[in-house]
């Protein structure tokens, strides 16, 4: 897969199938536009193109609101190299876009860049000024260009969209949310220095720290999860939430205590991948109640673990 951060034109791109949208997770509701791009360009012998946004066009319009993602833009590079996709564009929503009508954006970009002969369409999908640039437009006003719309993906029952798994996300069920999704949700983010309390128990926690700005997080509380560490994955118990047994604070932070690991990590760049939420977060009002709680998590951990509760 090539990947572009800019719209440019490609000469080697004769023919070309075309995906666009936000794709905030790469769910699999988006899997199936994927593959079906994927599928007609191996049919036609064209190339396979999505284009994607950097930022979210939801806050672009709405300048006070800011529209927390599932998946980043370099985390959906990740799960798009996963595929057999010949081109990603990651381009920036921004006044050029916003204004562009649906026929110039077809015309401007997805003929005179690619060649476009197919797009396909989820099925909330829209392009160009206003959102007006629909399945039926297309079929309607470029009769040279074939457009299919994909249905909406659902598993067990539940159509799967960003917004139901933001849902899920943002009420701890994780469970639910990577069973939607298709993988596993996580968070990244480079280690920092913190107040060494979980040192000083007896659990040495990896102090994370993310765009809060762009990242949705889960419900606060302790979680099982996996944190990945040079590319390797270790057990371990994750706690988002302000720590009000040692802090008096409403500043919420990512902790995770990785079990059976003693190595120094400080500014390393660390992923925690999220398996299922294991409790509330509460308040101890004797540390020895916290550190006997700690164990318990510790132990739920490893039970779920060797249960492989993992989806």
């Amino acid at each position: 897969m090539k990947l572009y951060r800019n719209l440019k034109k490609i000469s080697s791109i004769k023919n070309s199938v075309v995906s666009i949208g936000m794709f905030d997770g790469v769910h699999l509701g988006h899997s199936s536009v994927i593959n079906r791009v994927i599928e007609i360009a191996k049919e036609k012998k064209c190339k396979s193109i999505i284009i994607t946004f950097s930022n979210s066009p939801a806050s672009y319009f709405s300048k006070d609101k800011i529209d927390l993602q599932i998946t980043n833009s370099q985390e959906k590079i990740d799960l798009f190299n996963n595929t057999q996709l010949d081109y990603l564009f990651v381009i920036e929503f921004n006044e050029y876009i916003a204004n562009l009508m649906p026929s110039a954006f077809i015309n401007e970009i997805l003929i005179s860049l690619f060649n476009v002969k197919y797009i396909v369409f989820g099925y909330d999908n829209h392009i160009g000024k206003n959102r007006e640039g629909t399945f039926e437009y297309t079929t309607q006003n470029f009769k040279d260009i074939q457009a299919e719309l994909i249905i909406a993906s659902k598993k067990d029952r539940i159509t799967i969209s960003s917004t139901r798994i933001k849902e899920e996300i943002q009420n701890g069920r994780i469970l639910q949310a990577n069973n939607l999704l298709g993988h596993k949700f996580s968070v990244s983010g480079n280690v920092i220095p913190g107040m060494k309390m979980g040192r000083k128990l007896g659990f040495p926690t990896a102090n994370v720290i993310y765009d809060s700005s762009e990242k949705i997080l889960p419900k606060n509380g302790v979680y099982y999860t996996l944190t990945k560490v040079d590319e390797k994955e270790y057990l371990s118990v994750t706690n988002i939430g302000i720590k009000p047994s040692v802090q008096e604070s409403n500043v919420v932070s990512i902790e995770s205590h990785i079990l059976d690991y003693n190595k120094s990590i400080y500014d390393q760049k660390i992923t925690i991948i999220f398996i299922d939420r294991i409790r509330d977060e509460k308040k101890f009002n004797h540390l020895e109640d916290l550190i006997e709680q700690i164990k318990r998590d510790i132990e739920t951990v490893r039970t779920l673990n060797s249960l492989q509760i993992t989806s």
